[in-house]
Order: structure tokens, then C-alpha cells, then sequence
């Protein structure tokens, strides 16, 4: 989930924005919900902002503004009069990603944009967008050159003079990450957007990365900012930016900063905010201790908004879905209703009644469901599956010959075989990863490790033994076993670039999660006549074939592919092993 909305004073009403699912409305506190963007160009949404005190008038940013290696990039602006009936096109389609929209409190016509730009390039479509006459027209307002967007921004609560923007210097390459660069850091316009100034005052200098902003409501001169940075997390001005003093070094508030840095402040109280990272972290003294807020709650926090007529009604959205509480957080519903999970890839059974629907989830596990059931009502719900792995759900592929065995690949490499007669899981991972002692997030490049595996990690499995299967790196294994015994069955298939295996996330903070892994298998499939026939596609171009169980390998690329282009699937005819 990457934004969450309410509106003061109404319990029933809240929107939602998801990294995939598009934008949802509830009108009864949570327990139903409507998709209302169905018809928009894209999925992806980066921000949500209301306009004036109507509840009815949304703005949409689209493009998750959370840049992962599979993030989807927007198509734009666009509002709705009607509480999402109808929508307005309103331009900027060229933004890329879109992390925030501040609209003046008192005069709705104006509105900025903060957009990050197309992360996968550079461009001039980065930084913050202007708007006097309700979107018909944009100025950018805010450029510093064509790797620098914008990361949040925010006004001054009751002062739509006064705003303040995170510049973040960001850019992607499937093999690597950067966020942050000289060009980096907080800046401020006193004068309703037009004119703009960095600040430096007690901040801290050299490279600096994505920033969160959030202004004290009680106190509005009191401006919190979480920055990545190397000289500490969370600082603190009490003269709109002017001056700024470090609060905290405390890094457990800003784990894997290109990901997470969220914050807000509580209304009612400028010593109260909440910092939103791998955990969600309170405090009650300006952020000098913290603790955790978010017990019984998914991981992964991205987005929160609190009630300004009721602070203790507090919506917040991560990689779980989305959570209420009314108490402040001492208790927290899971609004768990809402089909909006990311599958990284399916399979279905062929040899049962009714077949097997199985997929892997981003950060919620991989499962198998029945593609029908009996009862009235027919499948309905989270009783109707069965988890067959944790984690980041990968592949799940069951046994063409014998639907009870199923096998699970999670992120960088794990494998899982379960059994659903016995219902035992055993770990079949081929190699036992550096990543177990922390290399991937000690900053040490790829090239130090000793096989590589992608993140989305292809497992394949004879269609008539369910013993027989085979794993992707950047070479191929092979089991007879059931993933007992491995062996490898292949040279390396990659172009084994090793610039290409440098760390990833800098200048300011490495982020070796593997999601950057590259040189590696993507896909691999069994021809379903012959299993002898193993296909192979690489992330970085390549195409190979076996037609002798993996003894001698063909590279056959088409000769009309983009040369780079990421091989994500390979299908192989049921009727001919040779084509695909």
C-alpha cells in the first residue's frame, strides 16, 4: 500500500492507493471496499490528496513513488469531482513516479506535484509542478537537473506561503541503485511556490538521498525531517526550517531509506510523531527514544494518516494491506478485504479435480488455493488456501505428475518442497548463501559471491517424476531427489558482466537485499514432451536451449530481441519440445 486517506472527522470514509491495485474507496469504516480507478491508465499510485474541505474531490498521482526493481512507472495526474464516478485527466504524463500532492487549504485551484521523475532514465520531468487553475495548466517550479526529483512536500498548516520539498537525486538500472548525490536536501519557498532556496542551516552536508517532511499542526513552525544521510535520521526546526538540530542517529527509524521515509506528526501534540520504516516507531518526546507501534501489524510501512478532529483514529498502509486503529495504536484492525496483493507468478495442478491455483506474493508468502469448491458460496477467502512458503513468494510449482508435492522459490534463492499429505516443509536450498552471514547487506559486491540467484528465482520440475527438478542461478542445478542433492548442469549462462556486480544503493546507504542481483537465470522451463528439453532465459539478454538433460547448451537468442531486454518468461509448446 503506498497512500492512505480519510477525512476529518468521518469514520466511514477512506481512500486507499496501492503499488499495483489502483484506488479504492470504503464508505463503512473499512469492511467493503469499491475499486474506483479501474479505468485509469495505469495501477500504480504514488499519492492521494483531498482538495478543499470537500470529501468528494480526490487527486490522484500516479506511480509508485517506492522504487523497486519492478516498479510500474505513471501516466500522470488526475482528479475526481464525484468521489471517483468520473475522472479529469489533468496532465503530467511524463512525471514518472509521484510521491506527494499538497493542495492550498484555502484555495483548492492551487496545487503542487512532487514527482520523482522516471527513475529507469534521466529527464526533465522531475521536481515540483505548479498549478493555478485546478490542473489545467503546470509550471515547474522547482528543477534542479535531470537526476534530481522530488521525494515529499508539504506545507505550513495554515500558511500556504510557506512550503518545504525533499529534492532526492534517484536512478535505476536492473543491476543497480542509487539514491542520493550533491544535489540532495531540503528546500523552501516563502512565497506560495515561486521562488525557492536550500537549506542548510544544522543539516547535514555531502550526499543526501530521500527525505520526508511533516509540520507539527499544534505547532506550526515545528518541521520534522527524516533524511538519508550519512551524519544521522531524523532532525527537527522550530523557525519553519531556518534552523535545524539533529534529534536522533537512531538508523532502526529509516531502515532501506529509498524504500520506507515516512513520518508524521500527531496533531494535537509536536512531541508525538510517528516514523514509518521497516517497523513503525512512535515517540512522545520529538523523536529522542522511540518505540515500536505497530504490534500485530504486517512489516513494511509506507503510508499514515491521522485524524485532525480525532487523532486517536489512525489509518496506516504497508506491504501487509492496510490497518486501523481508534485507540492510538494500541489495537489494530487488519482491513484485510482488499484484492490488491502483488503475484510475482502462477501455476496450476494438472492432475486433480478441481486444479491448483498456486502464486507467489510480494512479502506475504507463496500459496495454493482450489480453482473451485463445492460449498455454496464456492471460494471466498483466506480459509480457502494454504500457505506453502514464507517470505517473498517466488515460484510455486506443483509436481505436473502428483499435485500433493509442491515447490516454493522466495527471495535470492530459497526453496521450499511441501508435501500437502504429510503437510511437511523442507528447505531444498541448493547453495547456503552468503546472504545468511549478511554479505548482501554488508556493502560487498555480487561478484564475491559464489553463485548468483535472482530475486524471482525460476524452479522447474519434471512433468513425470516429482523428484526430478531443476533451479536457476547463473548456472542450472539439478536434483533427482526431491532437492535433497544438487548438481550443477550448466557453465555459467550469463554475460557475467562483473561491473555489473557492484553494491548497489549508494552514494549514501548500500542496499544488498538482492533485488539488484544481475547476471542471472530469470526464467527456466521443461519442455512438456520431452524432459530432457530445458529452455533458459537470463535478465540480461540471453536465450539457451538443452536437448540432453543439460549435458551441452545452445545459446538461441532471437535475432530480433532488444539486446538487453530482461528474458521474464519462456514458454515452450505442448506439442513440440524444440519451440517456444
Amino acid at each position: 500500500m503506498t497512500s492512505v486517506l480519510g477525512v476529518a472527522g468521518d469514520a466511514a470514509l477512506y481512500y486507499v492507493g496501492s503499488a499495483g491495485g489502483g484506488v479504492w474507496k470504503t464508505t463503512d469504516g473499512g469492511s467493503t471496499w469499491k475499486p474506483i480507478f479501474n479505468h485509469g491508465p495505469t495501477q500504480s499510485i504514488g499519492a492521494l490528496a483531498l482538495a478543499g474541505n470537500n470529501p468528494n474531490w480526490l487527486w490522484v498521482g500516479t506511480g509508485e513513488a517506492n522504487p523497486r526493481n519492478d516498479i510500474l512507472n505513471g501516466d500522470g495526474v488526475y482528479f475526481t469531482p464525484d468521489g471517483g464516478k468520473t475522472w479529469v485527466d489533468k496532465g503530467l504524463h511524463h512525471a514518472g513516479q509521484i510521491g506527494a500532492i499538497a493542495v492550498d487549504a484555502d484555495n483548492p485551484d492551487t496545487l503542487f506535484v512532487c514527482a520523482a521523475g522516471d527513475v529507469w532514465k534521466r529527464g526533465p520531468e522531475r521536481g515540483v509542478f505548479m498549478s493555478t487553475d485546478d490542473g489545467a495548466h503546470w509550471r515547474k517550479v522547482l528543477y534542479l537537473n535531470d537526476h534530481t526529483g522530488c521525494a515529499d512536500l508539504a506545507y505550513e498548516p495554515g500558511n500556504p506561503k510557506v512550503l518545504i520539498a525533499g529534492m532526492w537525486p534517484l536512478q535505476r538500472r536492473p543491476w543497480l541503485l542509487t539514491s542520493g548525490g550533491k544535489s540532495g536536501g531540503l528546500y523552501r519557498s516563502t512565497d506560495g511556490g515561486l521562488h525557492w532556496s536550500k537549506l542548510t542551516h544544522g543539516l547535514p552536508k555531502g550526499d543526501i538521498g530521500r527525505s520526508a517532511i511533516a509540520f507539527a499542526p499544534s505547532a506550526p513552525e515545528t518541521v520534522y525531517a527524516v533524511i538519508q544521510a550519512k551524519g544521522g535520521v531524523l532532525w527537527v526546526s522550530h523557525d519553519l526550517g531556518s534552523h535545524w538540530s539533529k534529534v536522533s542517529d537512531d538508523h532502526d527509524n529509516d531502515v532501506r531509506p529509498f524504500y520506507f521515509t515516512q513520518l508524521a506528526v500527531m496533531p494535537n501534540d509536536p512531541d508525538r510523531l510517528f516514523l514509518l520504516s521497516m517497523k513503525m516507531m512512535e515517540s512522545k518526546d520529538g523523536g529522542k527514544t522511540v518505540f515500536y507501534a505497530d504490534k500485530g501489524v504486517h512489516v513494511d510501512h509506507h503510508a499514515i494518516w491521522i485524524d485532525p478532529r480525532n487523532p486517536r483514529r489512525i489509518i496506516q498502509g504497508n506491504d501487509g494491506g492496510v490497518y486501523l486503529t481508534l485507540d492510538t495504536g494500541k489495537h489494530w484492525r487488519h482491513l484485510e478485504n482488499l484484492p490488491i496483493e502483488q503475484f510475482y507468478q502462477v501455476a496450476v495442478s494438472t492432475t486433480q479435480t478441481p486444479y491448483l491455483i498456486c502464486g507467489g506474493l510480494q512479502d506475504n508468502n507463496a500459496w495454493c488455493g482450489a480453482s473451485s469448491d463445492y460449498r455454496r458460496g464456492g471460494v471466498t477467502g483466506y480459509q480457502d488456501w494454504f500457505d506453502v512458503a514464507g517470505g517473498d513468494g517466488q515460484y510455486v510449482v506443483p509436481a505436473p505428475s502428483d499435485a500433493n508435492i509442491i515447490y516454493a522459490t522466495t527471495d535470492d534463492g530459497f526453496a521450499t518442497r511441501y508435501d500437502r499429505l504429510t503437510q511437511r516443509k523442507r528447505s531444498i536450498n541448493p547453495y547456503v548463501k552468503d546472504i545468511l552471514a549478511g554479505l548482501l547487506l554488508s556493502g560487498k559486491p555480487m561478484s564475491a559471491q559464489k553463485y548468483r540467484f535472482d530475486w524471482t528465482t525460476p524452479i522447474a520440475v519434471s512433468p513425470t517424476d516429482p523428484d526430478n527438478l531443476y533451479l536457476g542461478a547463473n548456472v542450472v542445478f539439478h536434483s533427482t531427489d526431491g532437492g535433497l542433492h544438487w548438481r550443477i548442469i550448466s557453465p555459467d549462462l550469463t554475460r557475467d558482466i562483473k561491473a555489473r556486480q557492484a553494491p548497489s544503493g549508494g552514494p549514501v546507504t548500500k542496499d544488498m537485499s538482492g533485488a539488484e542481483t544481475y547476471d542471472t537465470i530469470q526464467s527456466l522451463a521443461l519442455a512438456p514432451t520431452n524432459a530432457k528439453v530445458i529452455w533458459v532465459g537470463t535478465d540480461d539478454g540471453w536465450v539457451w536451449v538443452s536437448r540432453d538433460g543439460g549435458a551441452h547448451w545452445n545459446r538461441v537468442t532471437p535475432s530480433g530481441a532488444p539486446e538487453w531486454a530482461r528474458v521474464y518468461n519462456v514458454t515452450v509448446s505442448p506439442f513440440h519440445a524444440g519451440t517456444a
